[in-house]
């Protein structure tokens, strides 16, 4: 059965909130600290075979405060991916504790591995990232990586040769938020404090092994899509063409983050289920693992060691979605794993 597959600890955090796992090449674990919460954030962290994290570079990059630069530090990182080339890349939307995002701070910033230094540092300017812009998750194909733009619902090229950047699909249908939709996690809605149901359109991405297809969808979901990443590239293209390439793939619930394995497999973190789902070629959703541990999965990642690796972020038992403002989180959050099959 799905749920006799044992959860091992990975990681833990006592007073930051995790919400990301990106797994090196080499095993390396990486965790994102957004800055959700008013209380110290490394911002980017290292898990070590102790269990505990420490801060990553550990450089001025993981020390913003108000009045430093924000585009030479990390301010709010959203997201966190590791590419087969052996760098991290820290998607950072510069938006703390919700707040309007700083001028100048959004970005993503790409981290040589082999020397734990920053590589290169690539501005999301107002053309990409306008007023009202969320930066959420990233991969790369190439000398290109994808980033999505959930505040309006686009999909941002960049090209790490030149920096270049482009909007692509912004507006489309199928990069907008089904606002229907209401999470019900634990048995109670997911709103924020207000009452108000988060909007979060095209949020969530993938890409196949092969590099033809980029999934995609919302944080709610209902659906996942996919389109060719050609028809991306193609800065000859209009959006409208564009947008007559997505295919539906199949329904899921809400979803915080996918990944997929060396045989094709896309991997869910299903928030609203407190589990792990798969995907496999007949499209249909089976539970990988389910347990009241698997709190608000978040973005997942698959390690060298066949491992399944994603964060308990217990997002919905923050502060800003109760009505009282307090908070129902369970400390610690965790970083867990489970085994996969050949």
């Amino acid at each position: 059965m799905a749920e006799a597959l044992p959860l091992i600890r990975v990681a833990a955090s006592e007073h930051a909130i995790l919400n990301g796992v990106a797994v090196s090449p080499q095993g390396r674990v990486f965790s994102s600290f957004p800055r959700w919460m008013h209380a110290s954030t490394p911002s980017l962290g290292e898990a070590l075979p102790d269990g505990t994290f420490r801060t990553f570079p550990g450089n001025q990059w993981n020390e913003w405060h108000e009045g430093l630069d924000p585009a030479s530090h990390f301010v709010n990182v959203h997201s966190i991916c590791a590419d087969a080339d052996n760098f991290l890349w820290a998607v950072d939307d510069a938006a703390p504790n919700h707040q309007p995002r700083l001028k100048g701070g959004a970005k993503v910033v790409k981290i040589d591995l082999r020397t734990n230094q920053i590589a290169r540092a690539y501005p999301m300017d107002e053309r990409v990232a306008p007023p009202g812009a969320v930066l959420g998750h990233m991969r790369v194909l190439g000398k290109h990586a994808f980033i999505t733009e959930s505040g309006h619902g686009a999909i941002i090229v960049l090209d790490q040769e030149t920096g270049a950047t482009r909007l692509v699909l912004r507006g489309d249908p199928k990069t907008q938020a089904d606002r229907s939709i209401v999470p019900v996690i634990d048995g109670k809605e997911f709103r924020r404090a207000d009452g108000q149901v988060s909007v979060v359109n095209v949020n969530l991405l993938e890409l196949s092994l092969d590099g033809r297809w980029l999934y995609f969808t919302c944080l709610f979901g209902p659906m996942l899509r996919r389109i060719e990443t050609k028809y991306l590239l193609d800065p000859s293209l209009s959006d409208a063409q564009r947008g007559a390439q997505i295919e539906d793939v199949t329904r899921i619930p809400p979803c915080a983050g996918f990944t997929i394995d060396g045989k094709g497999r896309i991997y869910f973190s299903a928030f609203t289920e407190n589990a792990m789902l798969v995907m496999e070629d007949d499209r249909a959703l089976r539970v990988l693992v389910a347990d009241p541990r698997i709190s608000f999965p978040n973005e997942p990642d698959i390690g060298p060691d066949g491992y399944l690796y994603f964060p308990a972020s217990q997002i919905h038992r923050l502060p800003g979605f109760q009505a009282d403002g307090k908070t129902r989180v369970q400390t610690p959050w965790e970083v867990l794993k489970v085994k996969l099959a050949g």
